[in-house]
């Protein structure tokens, strides 16, 4: 039984009992790696060889308890090798551009590099071919063609040897379990013959796909895909052979679910449940999607995040369960509306059909399940920077450094408006230029063969993925701090041009100097009724303003791979980090405070109530952010109690939906009790937060982010 097992398995990853006599040692198995490293070998048959080596020779452990096996003594040696190519590529290639965006990070501008990570691997193809049949999906491809160019040769040899190794290392797994769980070993051995056929193999095989590219190769899997839909068919059938029990899939459930938060993923692993069908006339939630929301909030674990998608179709009671776990501190949900998300997506060239059948990605992301290749984490632009770049003429304040132009001082208030957008337009030009650059190097630094081995137009063309073989091959700039920027704006607009208080010059140097002997001004700042989340006119028209232009000038750049740009609009914990560079802001905050949050108002500055608040975020248009925007909410215990609580929650939900938002998550808190637990940690270890993308306990959280929940707790209590 899981309830016997939980607290040893809670450990698995922690104290891994290796099998001393099962293969080499690690020390040993780098130094083999680094022959096949150095040889001259093309990079994915280096990467090939080496994964074989690994999977064949390395040390192996099983969880004599658990249900599922995933051990093997080589985590790093990949991702070392990986990182090794990189870092080689960008000192040859961008050593000069990539030094700009180190300044730029640290000093809170913003960053681009390669994202190798935020992939959307073909899980359905996966449970419908298995090990086996992508194996045998690649010869087929390979020896259906007259000839083979040479970059299709390697790519048919590394992919397929990295297949058959995944079925060796399973079949090592089997044996290696078979003593303990027999149950557990047959289950393995038949997903290393063929496709799954049960609920229980459609989860060993997703499982085992995910530990084998991101825990062992170090590789980001940042979607399981759709997972109600992938495993209600066998569920069906299970119940309907009698093979096993609604009791006996929701144990299975326990291990499955509770696997996923032992192996500590950073950021928590997502998968997505409910929805819109891809042609748009039905709903696939199912008794699978209400299983893991219950299985999930029984476990009490905030790993893996779940991404709910919600169609006019989502039955009430199923967005109500979600809910219910929420109100309750089970808060590792984000809610999704379909037909925004879609319509996002098909504005940047993705089919109907392919837009329909969307998953997000990592936090927010959204992309075509198994068709999209999109790298949505490659960059992201502060935008308060570009107002700081207008007072200093383009210099980080902190550094002195030159970042970006000195345009001169703006004369009125749509020339200040101007200017700030022409930073902003720098910024994303610079990104740009790196970014597309950067991509072309994508296949000689990682290629990707687990992900190319399901890619169906990836093994046609005998392509990696990261050659542009996917169906789309898109890239990301995501925006961070719209609420700050446009606070600050409005604050410029009443204090220089319509109050006529100080001058535009006067104004810059009190900024400069962080508001010193201007605490009068500050106040007056913080005081104004021009803030974003309100409803107030000027802000949200402001608001409406840079999003648009944000969006215009990112939706649809090419970018390196054949493929464009998408553009997000959140800052997930950056907000924070990032924040510590930017200079005072017109809008009254001090330098190195956090500017706003993904969506949200400036921190306490969202008066009116939540109704006000969904009413200025809805006046974005949030098709123009397929790359993910979200709306973080804070609510207190008394007002979602009870029954009518929950109806509450649901209205906000649906409410915000109906107006065109995208996305939701947040939290429900008494700030007494986040006080208490910063006071004292020890009682409240397992307090969970969702910080942005993705959940924390509290107590793990710096005294910044504390106070900064603690803040907006207050301001709704």
């Amino acid at each position: 039984m899981f309830a016997d097992v939980k607290e040893i398995l809670a450990k698995q990853f922690k104290e891994t009992a290796w099998q001393e006599d099962s293969g080499r040692s690690k020390e040993e198995l780098y130094a083999l790696a680094k022959t096949i490293s150095d040889s001259d070998l093309p990079v994915p048959l280096i990467k090939a060889k080496t994964f074989e080596l690994l999977v064949n020779e390395g040390r192996i452990a099983v969880d004599k308890y658990d249900m599922f096996q995933d051990k093997l003594d080589v985590v790093g040696i990949l991702s070392k090798q990986r990182g090794e190519r990189h870092g080689r590529m960008i000192k040859r290639e961008f050593s000069e551009i990539a030094d700009y965006f180190n300044v730029s990070s640290e000093c809170g501008a913003g960053r681009a590099d390669a994202d190798y990570g935020h992939l959307t691997p073909d899980t359905k193809a996966l449970c419908d071919l298995g090990f086996t049949g992508v194996i045998e999906r690649l010869i087929s491809e390979r020896d259906k063609k007259e000839s083979l160019t040479d970059e299709q040769k390697v790519f048919y040899e590394a992919a397929i040897t990295t297949w058959e190794s995944s079925v060796r290392f399973a079949k090592r797994l089997s044996e290696a379990i078979r003593p303990y769980n027999a149950e557990n070993a047959d289950c393995l051995d038949a997903i290393t013959k063929r496709a799954p056929e049960t609920t229980y193999e459609a989860m060993h095989t997703i499982w085992l796909f995910f530990a084998l590219h991101e825990i062992i190769t170090g590789e980001r899997c940042r979607t399981l895909g759709r997972m109600d839909v992938l495993l209600y068919p066998y569920y069906k059938k299970d119940i309907q052979s009698g093979r096993y029990t609604k009791a006996d899939i929701r144990e299975l459930m326990r291990y499955f679910l509770f696997k996923m938060w032992a192996a500590h993923i950073p950021f928590d692993l997502p998968f997505t449940i409910g929805g819109e069908t891809p042609d748009g006339k039905g709903e696939v939630t199912n008794e699978i999607s209400y299983m893991i929301v219950e299985v999930f909030d029984e476990l009490e674990i905030h790993s893996p995040k779940i991404h709910v998608r919600i169609s006019d179709k989502t039955p009430e009671d199923f967005v109500k369960r979600v809910l219910d776990c929420i109100r309750h501190g089970n808060s590792s949900f984000l809610m999704m509306n379909d037909k925004v998300a879609a319509e996002g997506l098909m504005r940047v060239g993705i089919e109907e059909k392919d837009a329909r059948n969307y998953v997000p990605v990592g936090c927010y992301e959204n992309a075509a399940w198994g068709v999209e290749m999109p790298c949505t984490g490659n960059a992201a632009i502060a935008m308060p920077k570009a107002l700081e770049y207008v007072i200093t003429g383009g210099k980080d304040l902190a550094s002195g450094r030159m970042m970006t132009f000195d345009a001169g001082m703006p004369e009125t208030y749509d020339q200040f408006k101007d200017a700030v957008k022409a930073q902003i337009k720098y910024m994303r030009d610079y990104t740009v230029k790196f970014v597309n650059g950067v991509e072309k190097h994508y296949p000689e630094v990682n290629p990707d063969l687990f992900v190319s081995g399901l890619c169906e137009y990836a093994v046609k063309s005998g392509r990696d993925v990261f050659s542009g073989s996917a169906k789309y091959n898109n890239s990301a700039i995501n925006y961070m701090g719209i609420a700050t920027l446009v606070d600050s704006v409005a604050a410029v607009k009443k204090i220089v041009f319509d109050d006529k208080k100080v001058t535009l010059t006067e104004l810059f140097n009190i900024l400069k100097n962080n508001w010193k002997d201007r605490e009068d001004l500050r106040t007056y700042a913080l005081g104004l009724s021009e803030k974003y989340g309100n409803g107030n006119e000027l802000a949200d028209s402001l608001m409406r303003e840079f999003t648009d232009f944000a969006g215009d000038i990112t939706n649809n750049t090419p970018n390196g791979r054949g493929g464009v740009y998408k553009s997000g609009c959140y800052s997930i914990d950056r907000c924070f980090t990032y924040g510590k560079g930017l200079m005072a802001t017109p809008d009254g905050r001090y330098a190195g405070e956090q500017f706003s949050k993904n969506l949200c108002a400036v921190n306490a500055m969202d008066k009116k109530g939540i109704t006000a608040l969904l009413s200025s975020v809805a006046k974005i248009d949030h098709t123009k952010f397929s790359n993910g925007t979200v709306l973080d909410y804070v609510l207190h215990p008394s007002a979602v109690s009870g029954e009518d609580g929950l109806t509450a929650m649901y209205g906000i939900v649906k409410a915000y939906f109906a107006m065109g938002g995208l996305a939701l998550h947040g939290n429900v808190f008494d700030a007494k009790v986040l006080r208490a637990a910063q006071k004292n940690p020890e009682k409240y270890k397992n307090l969970q937060v969702r910080v942005c993308g993705w959940n924390v306990y509290f107590v793990n959280l710096t005294k910044q982010e504390q106070d900064s929940f603690i803040i907006q707790s207050e301001h709704i209590g």
